[in-house]
């Protein structure tokens, strides 16, 4: 477990333009590297030029998404120049725009054509059978208008109006309506199409002849349409399938992942500079570029004046869900101590200490570990909810039942001093080691000997005192390291002021060992809420044996151990945050590092690869 965080070093590499993107994919890809936008170039044409295209494409494919090709899940490698690329991208999509909208406008008009053909056909029926002679109705007259409407049937709504109508024919779907007469009959038709939905039905001079005629003549008209349509939807269905627009679609995808993460590599230039941050050394990411096929010049050099290093976690997976605590605080520096491993060990001790229960810690990491996929930061409670079953297990405590299982040590209520006692140890101890490690980054920092002969006497001056407690000898070792304490203090102040420096020293001493007694006692409150637990979980069995039937027993049981587990849960997560905070990180950790953030996977879209240039 280190405890120093990982060193990101700077890098650079110099590759050709027709790979940049393929180059900032595959270094993505490797998890290692911070790209960094420093120094910026001057000259941003370029990569304008590529956003005009990008956004382009993306307007376009967004107002035809529902007919935009989705073929396969599979990542971009772009090889070729972005610029061309992308514009050819925009190229091809056009057209295939140009013949999706055709398609749907061809389609519109054949189903218009079908449903007027439709109508058409169920009014000659209602002719031939009430013997109405077509041609006869629409032959020349004096008439200035000759209308025919077709009107859905109107079962429990507005009857349709008879004045001025001159035929009614009833169909199966559809009542047919002729209205004839002068221009002042406008109003009729107005009411027709928009009080009662009618649809004017257009006579064409084709359907002629008897009705047999004219129903041989609509057959083959419905056939031809229904043909036509049909060829229609094969042709939008293939437009929907076209392979070579997924493939533009995942390569300008990757595109626009390429503008969001690094839009300041792309130059004029046959070269392209990438640079930025990575935790692994330089030959992993020339292999990693290699076997992608590409030729890459890789440097190390000394990072620009104004960059700040960033530093990344040295912790492993399973420390990795309690990093937000050492983050509520900040990143460590490249010169502090990383505790995230350690508080693997410390977070779960002492949560399982104030919750010793092995129903309550089950419950809490099967919970953690059901959500955990969705919510991946409740991970923490999977090794608090163990330790709280292994506490539970020496406290012999299930759903604050005590006699279901004997205690490997005994229940907390029976010995309430040691209870109390143990924890203290246990935060005298890791407040020494938070001392310590403030040790190692002064001697990481070039000043280990100022340390030692200082804070470090206060250290020694912590640990006699606590020895004094059961061997009183060891108070003599707290003078003595007092006495250095001041002695070293009184050295490191300028030539002229340590006169005065005396009583400022005096001062910070008492002032010390007040914060570290005050500290010490906090941890009373890891025992007492043990106590606390235990209290708990006596009032609601001893509220349950009151009630005097067994579902009652049951109830109360039920709901006190919900109460119990909730309240609880959250006050205990509370008092294990403070005490971590400002009893053990207070001692070393400022929390001034810059945490390395890698760069944004690449996206994984539909298409194969475009290996246009």
């Amino acid at each position: 477990m280190p405890l120093r965080p990982a060193q990101a070093r700077w890098f650079e590499t110099y590759l050709p333009r027709s790979q940049t993107v393929q180059g900032v994919e595959v270094l993505a890809r490797t998890g290692a590297v911070e790209l960094e936008t420093y120094p910026r170039p001057v000259d941003a044409t370029e990569t304008s030029r590529l956003r005009y295209f990008v956004d382009q494409f993306h307007h376009l494919a967004r107002a035809h998404g529902a007919d935009m090709p989705h073929i396969g899940a599979q990542a971009s490698h772009l090889v070729g120049d972005p610029i061309h690329l992308a514009n050819q991208a925009l190229h091809r999509l056009r057209h295939w725009c140009d013949r999706v909208d055709l398609a749907h406008v061809r389609m519109d008009q054949l189903e218009a054509e079908i449903h007027h053909l439709m109508l058409l056909r169920e009014c000659v029926e209602a002719m031939a059978r009430d013997a109405v002679d077509l041609d006869r109705v629409f032959s020349k007259s004096r008439f200035l208008c000759k209308c025919l409407f077709a009107c859905p049937k109107q079962a429990a709504q507005v009857p349709l109006p008879r004045e001025g109508v001159e035929e009614v024919l009833h169909g199966q779907d559809w009542d047919f309506l002729y209205v004839a007469g002068l221009p002042e009959k406008r109003h009729l038709i107005r009411q027709l199409a928009v009080e009662h939905g009618c649809e004017q039905i257009a006579i064409p001079a084709w359907l002629a002849g008897g009705p047999e005629d004219q129903r041989r003549a609509l057959q083959h008209r419905l056939a031809d349409a229904h043909r036509e349509l049909a060829h229609r939807k094969i042709e939008l269905r293939t437009l929907r399938e076209e392979v070579q627009v997924a493939q533009d679609r995942a390569d300008v995808g990757t595109l626009r992942w390429y503008l969001n993460h690094a839009p300041d590599t792309l130059g004029a230039g046959p070269l392209n500079r990438i640079c930025g941050w990575t935790t692994v050394r330089p030959d992993a990411l020339r292999d990693a570029l290699a076997k992608a096929g590409i030729q890459a010049i890789i440097r190390s050099p000394r990072p620009p004046a104004k960059a700040a290093p960033p530093v990344a976690s040295a912790a492993d997976w399973w420390a990795q869900p309690f990093r937000p605590l050492v983050e509520m605080l900040g990143p460590p520096g490249r010169q502090e101590v990383d505790p995230t491993g350690l508080l693997a060990l410390v977070v779960p001790l002492l949560f399982g200490y104030m919750f010793p229960d092995l129903g309550h810690g089950l419950v809490l990491a099967v919970a953690a570990l059901a959500l955990s996929p969705r919510w991946p930061k409740v991970r923490f409670l999977i090794p608090c909810g163990i330790s709280a079953m292994i506490f539970g297990l020496l406290a012999g405590d299930v759903f604050g039942l005590h006699d279901l299982i004997p205690p490997l040590w005994q229940p907390p209520l029976d010995a309430p001093l040691l209870v109390l006692a143990i924890p203290m140890v246990f935060g005298a101890l890791l407040m020494l080691l938070g001392l310590v490690f403030a040790g190692v980054q002064a001697h990481w920092r070039g000043e280990g000997r100022p340390w030692f002969w200082k804070e470090g006497a206060m250290a020694v001056l912590y640990l006699a005192v606590l020895l004094g407690l059961v061997y009183p000898p060891a108070f003599l070792l707290a003078g003595a390291a007092a006495l250095q304490f001041l002695g070293a203090g009184i050295h490191q102040a300028p030539a002229g002021g340590r006169r005065a420096a005396l009583p400022i020293l005096v001062g910070d001493l008492l002032l010390g060992i007040f914060e570290l007694s005050i500290n010490t006692l906090s941890f009373l409150r890891v025992g007492a809420f043990a106590l606390g637990h235990a209290a708990l979980s006596q009032a609601v069995l001893t509220l349950a044996e009151a009630t005097d039937c067994s579902w009652g027993w049951w109830l109360v049981m039920v709901l006190g151990n919900l109460f119990a587990l909730a309240l609880e849960g959250l006050l205990v997560f509370v008092q294990t945050t403070r005490l971590v905070l400002f009893e053990f990180f207070i001692r070393f950790l400022r929390g001034e590092g810059r945490a390395f953030r890698p760069v944004a996977q690449p996206p994984v879209t539909g298409g194969r690869r475009n290996k246009g240039k």
